[in-house]
Parts: structure tokens; C-alpha cells; sequence
């Protein structure tokens, strides 16, 4: 047999792959893009009834929590600085616990000062600095355990992956608290990854774990050193490169180890240049990490280059491959993963968190990229959905999976070996800020409805905002607007596709039974107390263009009604069934609420045409709950009460499901 014979049969695997990855006619970028600039949550102080208490909880209790179960962790970078006996017993992954922790510190210290916690988080630092070798090297599996094993397998080790949280966890504390000093532990190993990796005489290898890549950008953008900018480009760019991917013919299961390989290429978003890939393949956080660096260098560069395969992945994501919570990941292949279209199981949903964070994170980058409603509206979705269902009430346990339906076994906990999800949590909420508002040279565009106070620079003049808002529970809103001199620009302010009877535009994957009155769907807006007539409509935004005023003020009423959802009918676990939504929420039935209907619910058929709704405050700290009458054969009848999602499993175990029966 040829030497080269199995180089032969990948590649030609690779040119039929990317003959069937090809993007549809409807997914060739079909937006323009409108590179929005990003405002920080620096910028952006959340005072919002809703997400401040879980601001303030993640603050109090969850990262106390999380940094006392990831004490290990912590241990182990004690060990490899010569502090301290022992041996290094934790996962490959497990320094990114540890930076993600940090990063979570500094979110948290914009809302409110923790001495306690900066202290603490100022000596781990020390720790940590202490840690790092002389040529900058920091990965305490082989500091403490064999350094031989240096760059020695990157698919697996996780070098590159906790190298990236690492630089985003030295820039949020740099520029949370004004100290360097992990910053300066960023830059010297970036300064020797980048002595190692990229074109030329380097390596030419890319990690089996993205992350670095977006890392990079951030690192470029807070030391304008542009060898980062070049380093985070290789990192994408090398991917798919058929010289280098790896030849082993894989088996019959893509998914299966061999002795030779870690997993086909595709679980890592390898198996195309990526830019040329169209369909979403593989391991679902490495992919929206990835999609997002893409869409960091899209934005920097402004080529265009990147913009075909984000707009059609994006696309094969939101109509063929996602919950209606807006999750994304099944347990097809055995792993979390985006499997087969149309194949979202609800009991065995991964939905890992951490891939709702991501998605999050990439679909707010795409609003950027866009300047298009959609992306927000999915923001929307997921952060009132599979972004926080993950999170107790009480902010110290965390699900890994996000299932959508439950035998009553499955529980929050504390802690998960890998402890990715909990440590990217409790860095998620306090920075939510950073998803409220972008801005472009005309003016501002209002993405989420959470109240807050914010200061922008508009046309190089000073404005602040100031929002009140009733979401989730209610549909108005309030935005007092304060230049600091009379002014003229743009506000686009995001009506949500649900509002105007379209529960995500771009997407037919999910879809309201019931059809909406055109007229009942157009939310009140006024200007200074005026009715706006004949508003202006812009990609989903509603668009005023006015000399503004210190104190003008706009206000807004979205019709918030429960109502039924139904997938399309290739999804097996939907068929004949509906969701019940109510405004950004999908709501579940809980078998502590409804005990009778969980004793044999598969006798009964819920009304979904005659739903009640109404604000409950003794019910999971107040929420609105939704009542539907379902009854059985015999015209035997029950009325159901519906929660929020996020909220299940904060009482006792039980039964829980989105989906039920309908008539």
C-alpha cells in the first residue's frame, strides 16, 4: 500500500466535504454588514430589579462557592511555584477554572467594591506569577508534573485553551482595578507561544480546544501589539489545512478514539479552512469560540473575508439545530455536539451552559457585525433562557446540561469535574452590561431591555442613558435621555420579533401556533409623552433621528402575551406538541405544581388557545406564571400552572418538560 495512501483518502474526504458545505443561495452573507462598535460593560451600570439580585448573588455567593470548591485548582499553582508539597490531581482544563474565577472578580467589582475579594484574588495572583517559568511558560499540569510533556499534545492538554482565559482574565482585572501585574504574566506567555506557533520555521499546529484565538484579539486590543492580532489569525486560519490535519482514516463512528488520533477533525472545527465552512459541525463550545474570534477579526479587518460562513453557519444553527430555549448541543454522538438536523431530543439535551454562553457572546458579536435585530432577539432568548438556567436562585448551584425534560433526577450541584460551566457563569452575569448597547457614527442602538445607567460618547459628545425596564414580567420600558448638550443623532431601538408576532425572524425552526393581529403586535412608543406616528422600521430597529435634549425621554409598551410555540414537524420530540412562551420566556411544567398531570401525562391534551397569566410574588421569589386547562378522553380536566425555565429545580426534585401534548 502506498506510503501516502490514507493522506489521499482524507483529502479526498476533505473535497467532499466541502463540495456538501456549501452555503445555500439564501446564506451568502445576505445581510451587509454595518460594524457597530461595542460598549463595554465598564460603561454600563446595571440597576435592574431582575438581573441585580443575580448580579449581586453570583457576587456573594457564587464566586465564594466556586472558588471554595475549586480550592484543588488553586492548589495547583501553589505546587508548581515550589510553594507548596503535593501532586497535580486535577483535569487538563482545570488552570481555566481558575483564570475564568479571576475574570469573574473583575466583572463583579464594576458593580460593587469586594476588598475581601480582591484581596484574595490579589494573592492568587502572586501565586500565580510565581508559577510561570522564566521563558514565560505557565501550565501547572506539567509545571508540577512532568515538564517533558511541554507542547507534546495540544489537541488534549489544554495548554492554548487555559493560555486564552488566562489573557481574559489579566485584561478584565487590569481593567477592573488598575493592577498589571497578571496582565504582565499574559504578555510573557503570549510573548512565548508566539515563539513557538505560527507560519514560517514555527509550529504550524492549532489547539484541540478554541479560545486562545478570541483571547488574542483581547490581548491585541488592550497592548495595540500586533503580533497578537497575527498569532490569533494563524490559530484560525491554520485550521482545515490538509498538509497537517491529521491522516488516520477515522473509523465507522467519526467520534471514536483510535490509537493514533484524538477524534476526527470535525469535533474540532479542523476539517475545513474556516472560511470555508457552512455547516455546524462538531464540539459546540469550541465552535461558537471559535465563530466568535472569527467575527473579532471580521470586525478588525473589515475584509469581508469571514462573513460567508458566519452568516450561513449561523443560519444551519437557528434553523436546524437548536431548542427552543435557544440551547445548542445534543447528545447524538455521544458527547456535546451539534448533531443531525433537526434531531434536538429533550430528555437527552446536552445544552452544556457553557455553549449558552458562547452562543450568547456570538450572536452578540454578529448584532455588531450586522446591525440586524435577529441576533439581538436571540441574545434576548438566550440570556432569559439557556444562558441562566443553569444558575440557582441563589446563585451557588449549577447544571452542566440543560436538559428539556427531566425524570426528576437530575439536580443543580455545586461543582463538576470538568468545572468549566460554574466558573463560566459567575464571569458571564456581571458582565451582561456589555450586551445592553453598541453605537456607530450616527448614534446609539439599544439591543436588551435592562434597566441601567450608562455613559456614551455620541459623535464625541458626552450622553448618558438612563433605562427602566419591567422585562421579563412586563412589556414596558423607559429611556430617559441625557446629552450633555443639545445634540444630534440616531436611537435605533430593537422591537423584538416576538412582539410583532415573529418568534425569531431568520428562523422557521419554531414558530407561534396561534397567528397574531398585525395591529396588536406594534408596541406603544412615545416621545416626551407623544405618540410617534408612523415610526420607522430599520432592520428590526425602530429608528428616531432627532436634535436630542437633556431630559427628552422615550417609552415603550411591547404587548407581553402567553402563548403556544410548535417546531416544525421534522423534529420527532416536538411533533404534536407546543411550548408555552411568554414575551423573551419559555416556560416548563414542574410536577410539584402539577402532581396529577405528571401520574400519566401522556393522557393529556393541553388547550393552548385559552392560556391565563398573571404576576405570582409567593411563587419562586414572584413570577409570572401561565394557567392552561388540558383534559383526557374521558373530558376529565386539570389546570396547569407553567414557570419560567430558568427557574426549575430551585424547590424539590421532580418531573419537569417544555414540551407537552396539545390539542
Amino acid at each position: 500500500m502506498p506510503k501516502n495512501f490514507y493522506h489521499w483518502i482524507l483529502l479526498a474526504a476533505t473535497i467532499g466535504t466541502a463540495c456538501t458545505e456549501q452555503p445555500g443561495s439564501d446564506q451568502l452573507a445576505s445581510d451587509q454588514p454595518a460594524y457597530l462598535e461595542a460598549v463595554s460593560y465598564r460603561d454600563v451600570r446595571i440597576v435592574d430589579d431582575f438581573w441585580g439580585p443575580k448580579i449581586h448573588r453570583s457576587r456573594v455567593n457564587g464566586l465564594r462557592s466556586v472558588f471554595s470548591e475549586a480550592e484543588s485548582s488553586l492548589a495547583n499553582f501553589a505546587i508548581a511555584a515550589g510553594m507548596r508539597q503535593g501532586q497535580h490531581n486535577q483535569m487538563m482544563a482545570s488552570d481555566s477554572d481558575v483564570y475564568k474565577l479571576i475574570q469573574g472578580v473583575a466583572h463583579a467589582l464594576h458593580h460593587e467594591s469586594d476588598a475581601e475579594l480582591e484581596e484574595f484574588t490579589d494573592q492568587l495572583i502572586d501565586t500565580i506569577a510565581a508559577a510561570q517559568l522564566p521563558d514565560g511558560y505557565l501550565f501547572t499540569p506539567h509545571i508540577a508534573g512532568d515538564r517533558t510533556r511541554r507542547w507534546t499534545d495540544i489537541n488534549r492538554d489544554h495548554e492554548l485553551y487555559c493560555a486564552g482565559h488566562l489573557f481574559e482574565a489579566a485584561v478584565a482585572y487590569q481593567e477592573a482595578t488598575g493592577k498589571r501585574k497578571l496582565l504582565d504574566v499574559a504578555i510573557r506567555f503570549a510573548d512565548h507561544i508566539d515563539s513557538i506557533f505560527g507560519p514560517g520555521n514555527k509550529r504550524q499546529e492549532v489547539p484541540g480546544h478554541q479560545e486562545i484565538e478570541l483571547a488574542l484579539y483581547r490581548l491585541y486590543q488592550t497592548t495595540a501589539e500586533e503580533k497578537y492580532l497575527r498569532l490569533a489569525a494563524f490559530f484560525l486560519d491554520e485550521r482545515g489545512n490538509p498538509q497537517r490535519i491529521d491522516t488516520v482514516p477515522p473509523k465507522v463512528d467519526p467520534f471514536a478514539n483510535t490509537p493514533l488520533r484524538w477524534r476526527h477533525p470535525f469535533y474540532r472545527q479542523d476539517h475545513l479552512p474556516v472560511d470555508q465552512q457552512y455547516r455546524a459541525r462538531g464540539h459546540g463550545v469550541r465552535a461558537v469560540y471559535m465563530y466568535s474570534a472569527m467575527a473579532d477579526l471580521e470586525m478588525e479587518s473589515r475584509t469581508g473575508r469571514y462573513l460567508p460562513a458566519l452568516d450561513s453557519l449561523w443560519s444551519d444553527i437557528v434553523t436546524k439545530k437548536m431548542y427552543v430555549t435557544a440551547g445548542i448541543g445534543t447528545h447524538e454522538f455521544r458527547d456535546e455536539g451539534f448533531g443531525s438536523p433537526y434531531t434536538l431530543p429533550n430528555a437527552s439535551a446536552y445544552s452544556e451552559t457553557c455553549s449558552g454562553i458562547g452562543f450568547t457572546l456570538w450572536n452578540n458579536r454578529m448584532g455588531l457585525l450586522f446591525g440586524q435585530s435577529k441576533y439581538a432577539d436571540l441574545v434576548e432568548y438566550l440570556m432569559y433562557n439557556a444562558a441562566i438556567s443553569s444558575v440557582s436562585m441563589e446563585g451557588d448551584r449549577f447544571f452542566y446540561r440543560n436538559l428539556l425534560e427531566s425524570d426528576g433526577e437530575y439536580q443543580r450541584r455545586p461543582w463538576f469535574n470538568p468545572a468549566c460551566c460554574p466558573s463560566n457563569m459567575v464571569r458571564f452575569l456581571p458582565a451582561i452590561g456589555g450586551l445592553v448597547y453598541a453605537k456607530d457614527e450616527q448614534g446609539i442602538y439599544i439591543h436588551q431591555f435592562i434597566g441601567n445607567e450608562a455613559h456614551l460618547l455620541v459623535k464625541d459628545q458626552p450622553v448618558s442613558l438612563q433605562m427602566e425596564s419591567g422585562f421579563p414580567w412586563a412589556g414596558n420600558v423607559s429611556l430617559l435621555v441625557n446629552p450633555k448638550e443639545k445634540s444630534f443623532f440616531s436611537i435605533h431601538i430593537r422591537i423584538p420579533g416576538w412582539s410583532r408576532g415573529d418568534f425569531l425572524p431568520g428562523s422557521d425552526l419554531y414558530t407561534f401556533a396561534d397567528k397574531m393581529d398585525s395591529a396588536a403586535s406594534i408596541p406603544s412608543i412615545a416621545l416626551n409623552g407623544v405618540p410617534l406616528e408612523d415610526p420607522i422600521l430599520s432592520n428590526g430597529y425602530l429608528l428616531i433621528e432627532r436634535a436630542w435634549q437633556p431630559g427628552d425621554r422615550i417609552t415603550l409598551s411591547f404587548p407581553m402575551e402567553a402563548r403556544a410555540v410548535v417546531g416544525r414537524p421534522e423534529i420527532e420530540d416536538t411533533r404534536g406538541k407546543v411550548a408555552l412562551v411568554r414575551g423573551p420566556l419559555v416556560y416548563c411544567m414542574e410536577e410539584v405544581d402539577n402532581p396529577e398531570y405528571f401520574q400519566d401525562r401522556e393522557r393529556y391534551q393541553i388547550h393552548y388557545k385559552k392560556l391565563e397569566n398573571g404576576f405570582e410574588s409567593n411563587l419562586l421569589e414572584g413570577v409570572v406564571a401561565i394557567t392552561a386547562r388540558a383534559t383526557n378522553a374521558k373530558n376529565e380536566s386539570l389546570d396547569l400552572t407553567f414557570v419560567p425555565y430558568h427557574r426549575w429545580a430551585n424547590r424539590k426534585n421532580g418531573k419537569m418538560q417544555v414540551w407537552a401534548g396539545s390539542d
